[in-house]
């Protein structure tokens, strides 16, 4: 489930908005067409999809443009998630390099898009300082090639945090946690640094944010969504 369903989902069923569909990306088989150029070839191809919403169904309706037909060599329950997170992981990456950012920091770095984000920095030539809160998601992590691990709940992680980002010059920081989490990074990285919160798996607000470092020493906090970051990079509408 990506946090991005379950939010919304919270917060449209705490104001009683029903019925609610939910989903925004699917994988499956085209049982039926409505016809057209768009749709040729199409009927039983295996295809990823990004209809926006209604993707926890059995069935769902969707535009012929909004498809990826897959090869053989993908599997449905890989190709379930081929559009947020991996457009998110390319955001980010090419962010960096528009910044001219060698290094970064990365919270949630367990996740889905976070495993994604290992693989594929190597590519971009960006270094990732990944954050994780469990031993075992940092042997993990290790096991898919990173080099640099912290676990936040280590005694250690604030000093080890520190020399990353002395050793590695990181200057930008990608904060899925939210709460104090964001606060922190703010706190660690240099002036003129910028830290991107993109999720909110610990709390819906940030807090702890030192005000005097965005004043005086050029810090920023701001929010990061794949669509407008792309926009902003001059690959979107």
């Amino acid at each position: 489930i990506n946090p991005s369903d379950y939010g919304a989902w919270r917060a449209r069923s705490a104001k009683g908005e029903y019925p609610l569909p939910t989903g925004q990306e699917c994988s499956g088989v085209v049982v039926a067409t409505g016809g057209g150029v768009s749709t040729l070839g199409l009927l039983g191809r295996r295809v990823a999809a990004f209809p926006g919403s209604g993707t926890y169904a059995d069935y769902v309706a969707c535009s012929a443009w909004r498809l990826v037909c897959l090869p053989g060599s993908v599997a449905l329950a890989d190709a379930c998630e081929l559009f947020i997170n991996p457009l998110t992981v390319v955001a980010m990456l090419l962010t960096a390099r528009a910044k001219r950012a060698t290094a970064i920091i990365h919270t949630g770095a367990s996740s889905a898009l976070g495993q994604m984000l290992c693989k594929a920095a190597p590519g971009f030539g960006v270094e990732v300082v990944h954050v994780t809160h469990r031993q075992q998601h940092v042997e993990m992590l290790h096991r898919l090639g990173a080099t640099h691990v912290l676990n936040s709940s280590s005694d250690s992680y604030g000093a080890q945090l520190d020399e990353k980002i002395r050793a590695l010059r990181v200057k930008l920081a990608f904060d899925c946690v939210a709460g104090d989490s964001a606060g922190a990074l703010v706190a660690k990285l240099p002036p003129r640094s910028t830290v991107y919160a993109y999720g909110r798996l610990s709390s819906s607000y940030l807090s702890a944010i030192p005000v005097i470092d965005l004043i005086y020493r050029g810090k920023k906090v701001e929010g990061f969504m794949v669509t407008r970051a792309f926009a902003k990079l001059g690959l979107g509408p």
